[in-house]
């Protein structure tokens, strides 16, 4: 029996032929993603998005305590954003920035579950606040870790009494628009997995389109 009609051969064959080759994320944070929507990072691509890499802490003089990228969303109801294995203590937020008013805070969470405490965002809270994220559109997204949180005027954004919970913008704040910063988070290295999502629509900022086409095959993953 030659090795090619051997089914042990064959079986191997067929399973390296339908695994994927190993690719890295659809974006690849560029310098320091910033921590307001003005500093925001904003991916650069068409179609499907669903991952950024990046990290948190030792940048120059500057602390590093806030990652914040604009998404697009555009099938709510698979929305799912969550963190894999930082190396961290994180916590994630995510902004409405389409609606009236924009930059207001809409679902945060610090551990997926008891055992884990990476960060983990799905389209419904879970702390009785009713918050939904049910609209396509384009949305602003936080990386941070634990301690650190989002303000407005009226104080913390979010409450978040359970670290499993997602949270709905219940804080003392969370009626009015995101203008700053609260604690000092831990810091470390991230990659943020998405599914029901896209590049957003909203235009890159000139710092990024100074990257020109070279830098930005560097940044992120042609699909």
């Amino acid at each position: 029996m030659s090795i090619r009609s051997n089914p042990a051969f064959c079986g191997l064959l067929a399973a390296l032929v339908a695994a994927p080759a190993f690719a890295g994320p659809d974006w690849t944070e560029v310098g320091d993603a910033g921590n307001f929507f003005g500093s925001a990072q904003i991916p650069a691509g068409q179609g499907a998005i669903h991952s950024i890499s990046g990290s948190l802490g030792g940048r120059g003089d500057v602390p590093d305590y806030d990652d914040m990228y604009v998404i697009g969303v555009d099938d709510p109801g698979a929305f799912r954003l969550e963190l894999t294995a930082p190396n961290f203590n994180a916590q994630l937020f995510i902004f409405n920035i389409t609606l009236s008013g924009g930059l207001l805070g809409l679902l945060g969470n610090d551990d997926a579950a008891v055992d884990n405490t990476a960060p983990l965002l799905l389209p419904v809270a879970t702390d009785g606040s009713g918050a939904i994220l049910d609209l396509p559109g384009d949305y602003l997204v936080c990386v941070t870790g634990k301690g650190r949180n989002p303000t407005s005027a009226g104080g913390l954004i979010f409450d978040i009494q359970d670290p499993t919970e997602i949270s709905g913008a219940d804080g003392p704040g969370g009626l009015l628009r995101h203008i700053g910063w609260d604690g000092i988070g831990e810091t470390g290295d991230y990659s943020l997995v998405m599914d029901g999502t896209v590049f957003p629509q909203l235009p890159a900022p000139s710092g990024l389109a100074l990257l020109g086409v070279g830098g930005l095959a560097a940044a992120r993953r042609r699909r």
